[in-house]
């Protein structure tokens, strides 16, 4: 295993690039994913400055927390108590406030673990950060075999007190570094969906309509215009699937594009969807590509939105999720 560890615009960039084929560059702000590499192509999208990936608002590849997805009113009503929380979206929370996990700087610490190499980021956040309740203590590990494409995400989170917490990964993802996804195909093992207002508040789960089911592989932009979708103010996907199984253990998203494939396996229950529908335009990436309309895919495994009970820390309960990213070369 190589590893390479910079600094730049006051954050710590590191490169994990194993006999595999796999570069994978984390930065300690926002716990974050900037670069994936594998087999010399671009898997992920970013864009080449980092001093814009680590400003801008678009979650480039950042741990999101405290809560992933939208609260109404930055409302949290929990174990019969409301809490007001930072509103970031209009009246709204999203992904944790003005200041959530992915406006944090981490301390970092790189483990050896056996054929492995672990990078681990620690954060810290009291009670009343945000306006949540309960302090939490975080460790988010990315974990790199030498002689395996692929890399896993653990959350660890212990709490003082019960609190809620829906952590995700916020990477965009486009397989080979192409112009935009719409031709790339998607399998997610889910027949339902997110239904929502027209604020994108959740209002509750039901059948898929057609464009949103991915159950058999489609490309992404065959249905990305229906009016199902331009109804809610989204100019593609934004939306949670939720898996038939939870099983960790079995591939519940795929992504394929012409010359390579990425399985995602996680404990987590769901996955919000975005088709980065709001980019901006001309913007250098990674890949050595422009941004464009649906660049890319951000898939993000969650909880169910609003479901406190399952995301819940119980008081000095470690509880801990998973995220694992596979790569691999067409017909492999």
């Amino acid at each position: 295993m190589i590893i390479e560890n910079v600094e730049k615009e006051n954050a710590s960039f590191i490169t994990l690039t194993n006999s595999a084929g796999l570069k994978l560059t984390l930065c300690d702000y926002g716990a974050g994913i900037y670069s994936i590499f594998y087999d010399g192509k671009s898997m992920n999208v970013a864009p080449t400055d980092k001093k814009s990936w680590l400003n801008e608002d678009t979650y480039f590849g950042k741990t999101v927390g405290r809560i992933a997805g939208r609260l109404s009113k930055g409302r949290l009503n929990y174990l019969g108590n409301e809490y007001q929380l930072s509103v970031n979206e209009g009246e709204n929370t999203l992904h944790g406030g003005k200041e959530g996990f992915s406006f944090r700087h981490f301390k970092m610490d790189v483990v050896h673990l056996g054929d492995s190499v672990a990078v681990d980021y620690y954060l810290v956040s009291p009670a009343g950060d945000m306006g949540f309740p309960g302090e939490i203590a975080l460790r988010v590990r990315y974990i790199v075999k030498e002689d395996e494409p692929s890399f896993k995400i653990v959350y660890l989170a212990k709490s003082k007190s019960e609190t809620p917490l829906n952590l995700t990964c916020h990477a965009y993802f486009n397989l080979g570094g192409e112009d935009d996804v719409e031709k790339q195909l998607l399998f997610v093992n889910s027949d339902e969906t997110m239904s929502y207002d027209k604020e994108l508040i959740p209002l509750g789960f039901k059948k898929s309509p057609s464009c949103l089911d991915f159950s058999t592989p489609k490309e992404i932009g065959k249905d990305i215009d229906d009016p199902y979708l331009t109804s809610i103010r989204t100019l593609g996907y934004d939306h949670c699937f939720l898996f038939k199984e939870a099983n960790a253990e079995e591939t519940q998203i795929r992504m394929e594009s012409q010359d390579y494939v990425m399985d995602i396996k996680t404990s987590l229950p769901a996955a919000q969807i975005y088709s980065y529908n709001y980019p901006h335009i001309g913007e250098e990436l990674v890949s050595g590509k422009k941004t464009k309309l649906h660049s890319g895919l951000a898939i993000e495994p969650v909880y169910k939105p609003g479901d406190f009970h399952s995301m819940s820390v119980i008081s000095d309960t470690p509880k801990s999720d998973f995220i694992e990213y596979i790569f691999k070369k067409k017909g492999e």
